[in-house]
């Protein structure tokens, strides 16, 4: 457009249809402020305005739109990365079972997305079994004193062991094996304890290794072993946090477990080792104390109050020892018992001189027996991928051999 047909429109634009006018502006041929300056009526002005402004309005919504949408379509593509950051994770077993529980709840991934990763359905059902069952899964431990009185003419097993050492794991390993193996004979001495053995026999049934125990809290179960002549052999389990044996450590003044286990009953004393932790330095351990030293001293705490006088043998046990066969013995066909005995010559040797040269000073002659222990494979903390039976069935027969038999009683469903 020249001047002169710039002008001519102008001078006539009260003549021009207001859609020709906005049409003639949003081109850029002539502006809005022009039109004003050429006299362009009051009414036409404010209806070109408005549409004008409307139009403006119009198409800063749409611009909105446009970055909104921009913006979503790359927070879902983020989320969706980030989605398959965390399945992966999951298929390399870089991530805890509550994270996974936590992440599905929240609807980021689902139960599809596991088995579409490859996950087997085994232990996508221990993850739902986790998850469904996390808040029932609670025991009631006890104050040690609201405990009742460990039955006499049995034999009294202490785990002992720090907090994360496998105390737990270890005992629903054994019950649950002995209880596929026809067994565990029914005691109904104590039901809290009766209670707590069947849930962390049902847990790992499913799966799903059991909770660890409360911190300041105990259990007691009373139950029962059947040996291969049907003769039974009584036990009573105490369930020590591991809390409690690092007070030990630190202050040996504990007056309430030492009144709780003094009574006439022969013993089994099984120190738990966590060896994975020992042999990575405490790197990822729940405890920082050297079990090592730790150990020793409450192993010194049982002798100075008269435990060891009673009891028939000490198990030294390497826990987790699947991790350290294939970390520090990969390629290494020796026996299991050779093996984990080497590792605690090499890492614990003053706990088994320790060991000995009480049991020479005892009028006790107690057993001293090295055993490794794994529960098998497992991920995300506390999903048993693969549980190996053979190492509780290990213990269970340490166990019958070295404890009191009911005389003149055979359990046997058929005369």
């Amino acid at each position: 457009m020249n001047d002169i047909q710039k002008r001519i429109i102008l001078q006539n634009a009260n003549t021009l249809e207001v859609s020709n006018i906005i049409s003639i502006i949003e081109k850029g041929e002539i502006s809005f402020d022009e039109f004003k300056q050429a006299g362009l009526a009051v009414d036409k002005y404010r209806q070109i305005e408005s549409k004008i402004n409307l139009a403006e309005a119009q198409e800063r919504a749409a611009a909105e739109l446009a970055r909104k949408e921009e913006e979503e379509k790359i927070a879902k593509l983020k989320i969706q990365e980030e989605k398959n950051e965390f399945l992966k994770k999951i298929v390399r077993k870089r991530v805890t079972v509550d994270e996974i529980r936590n992440n599905i709840n929240n609807g980021y991934i689902t139960f599809d997305d596991l088995e579409d990763e490859g996950i087997s359905q085994r232990t996508i059902n221990s993850i739902k079994y986790y998850s469904n069952s996390n808040s029932t899964r609670v025991v009631t431990f006890k104050a040690i004193e609201d405990l009742p009185p460990m039955e006499e003419g049995r034999t009294d097993v202490y785990f002992v062991g720090l907090a994360g050492s496998g105390k737990s794991t270890m005992l629903s390993g054994i019950l649950n094996v002995a209880n596929k193996e026809g067994i565990l004979l029914p005691d109904t001495y104590n039901n809290d304890g009766a209670v707590y053995q069947t849930q962390i026999v049902s847990d790992l049934s499913r799966g799903v290794l059991p909770n660890a125990t409360a911190e300041k809290s105990f259990n007691y179960i009373a139950m029962s072993l059947n040996d291969d002549n049907k003769k039974k052999h009584p036990f009573n389990i105490v369930e020590v946090p591991g809390e409690l044996y690092a007070e030990i450590f630190n202050n040996p003044n504990i007056d309430g477990l030492l009144k709780y286990i003094k009574n006439s009953n022969k013993k089994i004393l099984i120190f738990v080792i966590d060896s994975l932790a020992h042999d990575s330095n405490y790197a990822d351990s729940k405890n920082a104390l050297d079990q090592s030293l730790v150990y020793v001293n409450i192993l010194n705490m049982f002798k100075k109050n008269g435990v060891l006088n009673q009891t028939d043998a000490i198990y030294l046990v390497t826990n987790k020892f699947d991790a350290i066969k294939e970390n520090r013995f990969n390629g290494d066909n020796r026996p299991d018992t050779d093996l984990a005995l080497e590792f605690l010559k090499e890492e614990f040797k003053n706990l088994i001189n320790n060991c000995t040269s009480m049991r020479d000073e005892s009028k006790n002659k107690f057993k001293i027996k090295v055993l490794p222990y794994s529960i098998g494979k497992v991920s995300y903390e506390f999903i048993v991928e693969d549980f190996n039976r053979n190492y509780s069935s290990s213990v269970i027969q340490n166990l019958i051999e070295d404890s009191f038999v009911v005389k003149g009683t055979k359990w046997s469903l058929f005369n």
